[in-house]
């Protein structure tokens, strides 16, 4: 029966997966077409005239950013990529448990010999897999682009590693956290309208930390302060010691509200089918 439920896990994954997959390649491909046909002096030049905030909104100096590889870190925060890295956790977080109780299919799940914390962690299981297939999605294109595209500076595949790994990290963190918030609701849609709201009072906290220098503190409340790929990316010298901290952070809650989700979904009760 077990195999039945990941075989399961992975058909209900496989077309979001793909599509996701398929628009990461393209897109950071893409981008990196993009990049290259932006001159690096005159890049350079029109980046001074910005005012300060906006290189506060960056994240890192905008004389990185001036580089080859300082401009395509940038996909990794580019919101096509972040809206991408958002569905996959939220909505397959959210499908966990609310999104069967609302079809309906919950009950014949565990109408079967099965455990509920096998149906929890198959799910899990997939969802975590298809966020490092997505995150190795956005490398292989921005592979692709380096190897094809003719830029003015080297740049190695590998610095982007560390960037990649963070963008891996916030997709567990996001189904880790969508994932609780299910395992206590019926019904998806109010459960990715919580978790949306609370990524929007994230985002809101980051973006005043950047911008008024007394309120950096909220920072450290907020889960969006350690997805930095752009800045793990550009500080090579830095990467993997800031990517313990980082990663660290977003994947241990991911994993502890896995936990939590376990434990909720194992005693409570399910309401019965309409």
């Amino acid at each position: 029966m077990n195999r039945a439920l990941w075989i399961k896990s992975l058909v209900d994954a496989r077309l979001l997966l793909l599509s996701l997959a398929l628009l990461l390649f393209a897109f950071n491909w893409i981008f990196v077409w993009i990049s290259s046909m932006i001159e690096l002096g005159a890049f350079a030049i029109f980046l001074q005239t910005l005012p300060p905030s906006f290189e506060k909104l960056s994240g890192v100096p905008f004389a990185s950013v001036a580089t080859s590889l300082g401009r395509i870190s940038m996909a990794y925060v580019d919101p096509v990529v972040v809206f991408a890295a958002t569905v996959w956790g939220i909505g397959r977080g959210s499908d966990a448990v609310s999104g069967e109780i609302g079809r309906g299919t919950m009950e014949m799940l565990l109408a079967q010999p099965v455990r509920r914390i096998s149906v929890l962690a198959t799910q899990a299981a997939a969802t975590v897999g298809g966020a490092a297939l997505l995150a190795l999605a956005s490398w292989l294109g921005t592979c692709a682009g380096v190897a094809t595209v003719t830029l003015g500076e080297e740049v190695s595949m590998t610095a982007f590693l560390p960037g990649v790994v963070n963008l891996f990290a916030f997709m567990l963190f996001l189904a880790g956290f969508s994932t609780m918030v299910s395992s206590w609701d019926n019904y998806r849609w109010r459960t990715i309208g919580l978790v949306g709201g609370f990524y929007v009072i994230q985002l809101v906290m980051k973006v005043m930390a950047r911008l008024v220098p007394k309120l950096e503190w909220l920072l450290q409340f907020t889960f969006l302060g350690a997805f930095e790929p752009q800045s793990l990316i550009i500080k090579q010298e830095q990467a993997w010691g800031l990517s313990l901290q980082y990663d660290g952070a977003l994947i241990g809650l991911g994993l502890a509200s896995y936990v939590v989700a376990a434990v909720v979904f194992c005693h409570r009760d399910l309401p019965a089918p309409l």
